[in-house]
């Protein structure tokens, strides 16, 4: 079996890629990257470089060339080329190609999702769907890490500050999410499959417990409405690009788009997920 892995320079597509070698020899492994210097570690770690980009279908067909199975990360919003042209041309690109099957990352209860990240992953999943490579689909939900600066903020004495309201969240790290997309890469694909992949569902205030215990330090929880949150996130000098996206996720949190009840990530890592209190201390001992 050849594996092709996008997204490999960041961290979940590294993460992925860590794991899929631990049970994939390197030279069954390709990796797309967007330049020769991107590559050259990944070379000299014995991986099959493939220059390709999202925005570019030619150099995709090309890149994708004698791969059976592709892990497609999904790209980031807010590009030149729009997030969802650029998948619609990996996808004709892996069918062109002649991929035999892909595993996509998307977002938490995606067809009925109402979050501002979520059309992007309704489309992507539906060409998937019509597309005729075998599937499985990874619903991420939120990653652990994605509340470094809330929980930086606390160490520097600000107060544990979030506007999600009493929304629900299904936390896990990211290195969880990446190792279930390497077991799911080389699990057969029996059947096309969707994964709701959450961790234990919690509250801000839940969080806000778990970063006192493993902090170990006692920390103000200040809960904000969404227009004094997106005004404080003005006042410290965010753009207002970075403003509207943070705002609009903590008021889908708020509304309940992560609020997802499922033990896929348990069944696909063959484990439970890191404990939060764990993921929190590890993601502390990194800020310091």
């Amino acid at each position: 079996m050849t594996y092709l892995l996008t997204g490999v320079t960041g961290g979940l597509g590294n993460g992925i890629l860590t794991e899929l070698s631990e049970t994939v020899p390197h030279k069954d492994i390709s990796v797309l990257v967007r330049s020769k210097a991107k590559g050259e570690s990944f070379a000299a770690a014995g991986y099959d470089v493939r220059i390709g980009d999202y925005a570019d279908k030619q150099s995709l067909v090309k890149a994708f060339s004698g791969i059976e199975t592709l892990m497609f990360v999904s790209g980031a919003p807010g590009q030149a080329v729009s997030r969802e042209l650029q998948h619609k041309q990996v996808i004709e690109a892996a069918k062109q190609a002649g991929i035999k099957q892909l595993v996509y990352t998307s977002l938490a209860n995606a067809e009925q999702s109402h979050s501002v990240l979520a059309p992007d992953h309704i489309v992507t999943e539906s060409l998937i769907k019509s597309s005729g490579i075998a599937y499985k689909i990874l619903r991420n939900n939120w990653y652990l890490e994605n509340e470094t600066s809330i929980f930086k903020d606390a160490l520097d004495g600000k107060g544990f500050v979030y506007a999600g309201g009493h929304g629900k969240v299904g936390w896990a790290v990211k290195n969880d999410y990446a190792k279930a997309a390497a077991h799911a890469l080389v699990q057969p694909f029996t059947a096309n499959t969707v994964y709701e992949l959450s961790g234990p569902l919690l509250t801000y205030t839940e969080l806000h417990q778990a970063f006192e215990t493993a902090s170990g330090k006692k920390v103000d929880a200040i809960a904000m409405t969404i227009a004094d949150y997106k005004a404080a996130l003005t006042r410290a000098g965010l753009p207002e690009a970075v403003v509207g996206i943070v705002t609009a996720i903590q008021a889908d949190i708020a509304a309940g788009e992560l609020d997802v009840v499922s033990d896929d990530l348990t069944q696909l890592l063959g484990h439970t997920p890191t404990p939060i209190t764990q993921g929190i201390a590890d993601i502390i001992s990194h800020i310091k």
